[in-house]
């Protein structure tokens, strides 16, 4: 069973372009020799990358398991979608574990860790954002 999903597909492309437009702008910056509060806006400015990279990401995974369903839908393959979701599962873990040992290694200064774990938190989000874009 087909239903038309025009709408649909116009709606998560509109909000696609709008997530992609909000993350075009804000290059944080870390002086040299930064004071305690220009570290903490530092960390709150990875803060606000990470939340918009992983919304970013959120559009793009419900893009693709939209695409998945109506795969399903149309072939009765219901695998794909099970190894997509795990997929997903599989690179948070994947992530929290690839910037945890980034941040051990930064201790015992706290501030560095949390940047360093910052940044490769952002990295890796854009990676997989990216692979998630890769036409079907």
């Amino acid at each position: 069973m087909t239903k038309n999903s025009t709408p649909t597909t116009l709606f998560a492309l509109l909000i696609l372009l709008i997530s992609v437009n909000v993350n075009a702008n804000d290059a944080c910056q870390l002086p040299d020799k930064p004071t305690m509060n220009e570290s903490k806006r530092y960390i709150q400015c990875l803060d606000t990358q990470l939340d918009k990279a992983k919304q970013e990401q959120g559009t793009w995974v419900q893009k693709r398991k939209y695409e998945l369903v109506q795969s399903e839908e149309a072939t009765g393959n219901t695998q794909v979608l099970q190894l997509f979701m795990r997929s997903i599962k599989n690179n948070e873990k994947y992530i929290e574990s690839a910037c945890q040992w980034r941040y051990i290694l930064q201790l015992p200064n706290a501030k560095a860790a949390a940047i360093s774990y910052k940044h490769c938190e952002i990295q890796l989000v854009n990676q997989f954002t990216e692979s998630l874009k890769q036409p079907l």
